[in-house]
């Protein structure tokens, strides 16, 4: 028999309030699960809120914030996994432990502002915000909406220290981070050698581009930051979207190989109206791109 792993232990912080909320409960005016216990990051204090359902991403902090938690990645707001000898890196949102932290009954729907650098990863040398060696570019709503992702880092990285000598800051939005670093990831030969010469987009674990549509555009998310062997060799690639059926085109948009590679989020503007049941087509001779689906989630 298999024996239950035992739950990590919680603290349990007894805080004074005047908090109007708390005098509806104790009256019975509101219920108490209606509410729930708030952390405000900017003054490290606990207070309670009406419970929502409605995640707002917004800056709760103007200072940078280092993330040194070594916790696993499943006990976190945003888990972030490093691996050395593959230059990997992973980033994952746990929604259980963020629904707990924001105090959110659920969430149904979510609302940032236009700024969709608000979890970008500076990488510096060991404690040093000003030595600036990298960046990553992390769309809130596209890791939210996925929950994972994953990105090639440049070999440069390591030119200015090992992976175990630096530090990752980022923009404070959520309760809690983790970092673990690791030695490498076992890659699928799925990902590392797919090289047909018409491909369409899919579901696989992992890929090199991520495409969701949004109304009158098309937003692409890069993981990769430098060129591989797998790369697409054309200037451009073009991305011809079907209705369902591969004979049923509909409309098309083309891409820069740069932008492709770039390791960054953008927007495409497209001209038709996009099927509720895409089939995405493209050629290349090793690009994997994935279709997350519209704003809504749906990919069908």
């Amino acid at each position: 028999m298999t024996p239950i792993p035992d739950e990590e232990e919680e603290d349990i912080i007894v805080i004074e309030t005047y908090n109007s909320m708390a005098r509806e409960v104790l009256s019975g005016k509101r219920s108490r699960r209606t509410i729930g216990p708030v952390f405000d990051i900017e003054n490290r204090t606990w207070d309670i809120g009406a419970k929502s359902n409605v995640l707002i991403i917004k800056e709760l902090s103007s200072r940078l914030l280092e993330v040194t938690n070594q916790k696993a990645n499943t006990n976190v707001d945003i888990g972030i996994q490093l691996f050395k000898e593959n230059l990997q890196l992973e980033i994952v949102a746990n929604y259980h432990v963020i629904k707990k932290n924001m105090n959110l009954a659920d969430i149904a729907d979510i609302s940032k502002s236009s700024d969709n650098s608000l979890l970008n990863l500076y990488f510096t040398k060991k404690g040093d915000p000003d030595y600036l060696i990298e960046s990553v570019q992390v769309d809130p709503m596209i890791l939210l909406h996925n929950k994972k992702l994953k990105y090639s880092l440049s070999s440069d990285i390591t030119k200015h220290a090992d992976l175990d000598n630096i530090s990752i800051f980022t923009r404070p939005i959520f309760h809690s981070y983790g970092l673990q670093v690791l030695d490498r990831l076992v890659e699928s030969d799925y990902y590392m050698n797919r090289q047909q010469v018409l491909q369409v987009a899919g579901t696989a674990d992992t890929c090199h581009v991520m495409i969701m549509n949004h109304g009158d555009t098309v937003k692409i998310q890069s993981f990769v930051v430098e060129m591989d062997n797998n790369a697409p060799r054309t200037k451009n690639v073009r991305f011809v979207v079907c209705d369902r059926e591969i004979d049923a085109p509909v409309g098309s948009f083309l891409v820069n190989t740069n932008s492709l590679y770039s390791g960054e989020s953008f927007e495409v503007d497209i001209d038709f109206k996009w099927p509720r049941q895409p089939l995405i087509v493209y050629r290349s001779k090793g690009l994997v791109a994935n279709y997350l689906g519209d704003t809504y989630g749906r990919t069908n």
